[in-house]
């Protein structure tokens, strides 16, 4: 499946849209107005959430985002170290061992599950954040947990230009 996840416009919360192919929409993500967490709900389209992806609240010596269930059960632990020369993430999950490779600075990625190729994140060029998430084995995991999975990356890398921009000053 291939879906393409853009930010709004004109968004306070943060809020993307995720549409198939034939540009249809598949799936909401909803943010929240004011959060320090960047707590993001993916939703179906009747607003039912699906799953909640949120970064860490403390930082210390890493930048960390999760992902749980509708029932705040934890799925995914991404982390990405603050002081590192390479852009790596380590992901623990119940579901095996996750692996990214590849630019994701530049978003364009690999994401491998238990060594396996599962599905391949692109950066499409436009005014605002915008990406191509294309999986690639549908029977070994949920789409929808892909797509949350990449909003919490998208999470860590904004949280970490926000952190930038202000200490640049």
């Amino acid at each position: 499946m291939q879906v393409s996840i853009r930010n709004k416009w004109i968004s306070l919360r943060g809020s993307s849209t995720v549409k198939d192919v034939n540009e249809n929409d598949v799936l909401r993500v909803k943010g929240k107005f004011f959060t320090v967490t960047r707590k993001k709900f993916i939703q179906d389209l009747d607003g039912n959430t699906i799953y909640i992806v949120r970064n860490k609240f403390w930082r210390l010596f890493a930048y960390r985002a999760f992902v749980l269930d509708a029932d705040k059960n934890i799925i995914f632990r991404i982390r990405r170290k603050i002081f590192s020369f390479h852009d790596r993430y380590f992901c623990k999950s119940d579901l095996g061992e996750v692996e990214l490779k590849g630019n994701i600075l530049g978003f364009d990625y690999h994401i491998y599950l238990n060594g396996e190729e599962i599905a391949h994140v692109s950066r499409k060029i436009s005014l605002r954040d915008s990406f191509v998430l294309e999986t690639l084995e549908d029977d070994k995991i949920d789409w929808r947990l892909l797509v949350a999975f990449v909003i919490a990356i998208d999470n860590i890398t904004d949280q970490r230009q926000a952190d930038a921009s202000s200490s640049s000053y």
